[in-house]
């Protein structure tokens, strides 16, 4: 379909011919976005829980935008997985409430840790320059701060679900580049 629309915009003269194969690369990464959108906006109409999904998306597209870390290969696998993890603030909220507040403390420290030591994260497909890893990294560490601060404004305010929304969002960037680091090194060692 991306192909039939760049196709279309370069016969009205819209863009020109040597353009086409950029505007088809974003038309389908802006229609897998939309996907995504819609299936988290399902997944929440369907969980009863779209405030949570919502702020647990916002949260983790944010951050993992400008930290990196795991990416699959296959689009299939990216969006089953990207849509599998809307779940875990979902169904995982009552493990966040019944652990011990300094054992949730230790846990997002950790996960902090790692976002600001590692971010930016380079991935097999994309090796960032010096510049990029200099912008990446400070928009990763000050989006990382900004999260903490609303996260610790909900908590003290009480607001358990979207607190945990927000947490979740912070530990699972930080697994995700822990995977990313692992196949990273995977693939200097073994190639």
């Amino acid at each position: 379909m991306s192909g039939w629309l760049s196709r279309r915009m370069v016969e009205r003269g819209i863009i020109k011919e040597e353009e086409q194969e950029i505007y088809q690369f974003g038309i389908r990464n802006g229609m897998i976005i939309l996907l995504n959108v819609l299936t988290a906006f399902l997944i929440g109409l369907v969980t009863e829980k779209l405030l949570i999904v919502a702020v647990f998306t916002v949260s983790f597209m944010v951050l993992r935008s400008y930290t990196g870390g795991y990416h699959s290969d296959s689009r299939i696998f990216c969006y089953i997985g990207s849509n599998l993890v809307l779940f875990i603030p979902v169904y995982t909220q009552s493990l966040f409430v019944k652990t011990e507040d300094s054992i949730l403390c230790i846990l997002l420290a950790i996960a902090v840790s790692i976002i600001m030591i590692f971010s930016p994260m380079h991935s097999k497909n994309r090796k960032l320059d010096q510049a990029e890893q200099k912008h990446f990294g400070r928009r990763a560490r000050v989006i990382t701060v900004v999260q903490l601060i609303i996260l610790g404004i909900l908590w003290y305010g009480g607001v358990t679900s979207y607190t945990y929304a927000i947490y979740s969002s912070i530990c699972i960037t930080a697994v995700f580049m822990l995977i990313g680091k692992g196949q990273l090194w995977l693939q200097a060692h073994i190639e």
